[in-house]
């Protein structure tokens, strides 16, 4: 009995702790929760599609292969390699990204017909990547820790209730004012919407396909970028993930940049 009245009040504490949090502190926290859920990847290989598609409904199809390298750094973050296979002008391109959490993320551009390695400067990191809706700066996008946070309520979206959180970038040259987003009760993004620097929506990103990885992680599959301003779609499809694969450090260095397109 005692123990039972012992769990009791522990339970009562901690609500009593979620309900005295301001609002700022239970974005924080929400927003952490959902960033460790998806932690303990190691490292991940991926194929991966690129579509971008015209307010007229054209299309063009980029083949893609992925690789990221989590950095068990607290202070610090992630490393990822995007290699561009498909069609033929854009094939051999390659974008290496680490991440920072205290400082602006380091990005580099392989660039084949040039054949060197070109910086991406900290105040080009708004810019589209590679002609699509996604900007440079969305790479780091999901690391809690780049942005302050604030908890707005709950959303029923897709017939789910989902926590509704609002983010400002620390990133002193982003591109955005501020996102709005939804995350559901298994701390899965499902939606964030973009504001630019005039405060207006500038896109909404869904994260479609959630699949479980290693019976404890949740990624999305695909993530669909709708541009509201000039009606372009970029759609971003994951396919053959693989978690835990045993990949070099070594291979996300600069030095290995030209070396890793032979």
């Amino acid at each position: 009995m005692k123990s039972y009245i012992f769990s009791f009040l522990i339970i009562v504490i901690c609500n009593v702790h979620t309900f005295a949090m301001s609002d700022e502190e239970k974005g924080l926290k929400i927003a952490k929760d959902a960033y460790d859920s998806t932690r303990g990847y190691v490292d991940s290989t991926s194929e991966q599609i690129m579509i971008l598609i015209d307010p007229k409904g054209n299309e063009v199809i980029r083949e893609i292969s992925g690789k990221n390298f989590e950095n068990m750094d607290p202070n610090d973050g992630d490393k990822s390699l995007i290699f561009f296979n498909k069609p033929k002008d854009v094939e051999g391109t390659v974008m290496l990204s680490h991440t920072h959490v205290n400082d602006d993320d380091d990005q580099w551009l392989y660039l084949p017909a040039l054949g060197r390695v070109k910086r991406i400067s900290s105040s080009n990191k708004s810019g589209a990547f590679m002609g699509s809706e996604i900007s440079f700066e969305d790479f780091s996008g999901l690391d809690y820790r780049k942005y302050d946070w604030k908890y707005l309520g709950e959303e029923n979206y897709e017939n789910e209730i989902c926590y509704k959180l609002e983010s400002y970038p620390k990133y002193k040259n982003s591109g955005y004012t501020k996102r709005i987003g939804l995350t559901d009760q298994l701390l899965r993004a499902r939606k964030i919407e973009y504001y630019d620097r005039k405060g207006d929506l500038l896109k909404t990103i869904y994260f479609e396909d959630h699949k479980l990885y290693n019976e404890s992680i949740w990624f999305a599959d695909t993530f669909k970028v709708v541009n509201h301003q000039n009606d372009n779609i970029t759609i971003y499809k994951w396919e053959n993930r693989l978690l835990n694969t045993g990949l070099n450090e070594k291979d996300f260095e600069k030095s290995s940049l030209s070396r890793l397109t032979d």
